[in-house]
């Protein structure tokens, strides 16, 4: 048996960079080296010289039709291209990315083609509506919820509930334990769980940083000492999955919040 092995890919990752115009022309068909020195606006001699390089490194091949990408080329350049708008994502979120610290465990897939939202500093939570016009009249809602605006408990579940939406909610010990303390936000905890569409987990979020998954969006809440730092929000089936399997493995862990178990710390409660 043999190995393949281009070392750590540096060649192909120079290339893909410094050549990307010629990967690009060859993915759209085979190419002579008359018609890439024209598209290309290139010397003769310069397309001898990358072609030559290409073939040699298995990303491109001649054929009867002319130069064209083997499969090892269309998928770097895939790759490259997924590179590129993570890439991209990531720069449009910056603003968003300071605001947490170098270890938030974030995958950077969820930027791509994120819309991103900041807080003015004269109206700090105005961005948090992006969540609730996110969640309103989907049919299923995931949320990861380690921190709470004082104040917008009642107008979450009432957004997230008024189309009858199914509600999978993953809260914090320490903010289920700081909800349950106020009679109002208890009230509205107690109110909500009754309700067949709505389960409320209570259990460990090791982050500081919401989030929420819809059968067609997935959001990013960012916290401040001043409330809501940011939003982002992405339609992109990859940062919907990242967003539900992260609530699935911290449910997985979690425990139910029921009304018996409320009832047993709060006994006078009415509802």
């Amino acid at each position: 048996m043999t190995r393949n092995s281009m070392g750590d890919g540096e060649e192909l990752v120079s290339l893909l960079v410094e050549r990307a115009d010629f990967f690009e022309a060859l993915a759209d068909g085979p190419h002579d080296k008359r018609t890439l020195a024209d598209e290309l606006d290139t010397s003769r001699s310069t397309v001898d010289r990358v072609l030559r390089t290409f073939v040699n490194t298995g990303v491109a091949r001649q054929s009867e039709r002319g130069y064209e990408l083997t499969l090892s080329g269309q998928c770097s350049l895939d790759a490259f291209g997924r590179y590129k708008r993570t890439v991209r994502g990531l720069t449009n979120a910056q603003g968003l990315l300071s605001m947490l610290p170098s270890d938030a465990p974030i995958d950077p897939v969820f930027f791509v083609g994120a819309d991103v939202f900041t807080s003015s500093p004269d109206i700090p939570d105005a961005v948090i509506e992006q969540l609730f016009t996110s969640i309103q009249n989907s049919e299923v809602l995931y949320g990861i919820a380690p921190v709470a605006i004082e104040g917008q408990l009642e107008a979450f579940y009432d957004a997230a509930t008024a189309g009858g939406t199914a509600v999978e909610m993953l809260v914090g010990d320490k903010l289920t334990e700081k909800l349950l303390e106020s009679p109002r936000s208890r009230a509205v905890i107690i109110e909500n769980i009754q309700k067949d569409e709505v389960n409320v987990y209570r259990g460990d979020i090791p982050f500081g940083f919401g989030l929420w998954a819809t059968d067609g969006e997935a959001g990013i809440v960012v916290y401040t000492d001043t409330g809501v730092g940011g939003v982002a929000t992405n339609d992109n089936e990859e940062a919907i999955s990242w967003v539900v399997e992260s609530f699935e493995s911290l449910q997985s862990e979690s425990n139910v919040l029921t009304l018996e178990s409320i009832l047993e710390d709060y006994p006078d409660e009415t509802t």
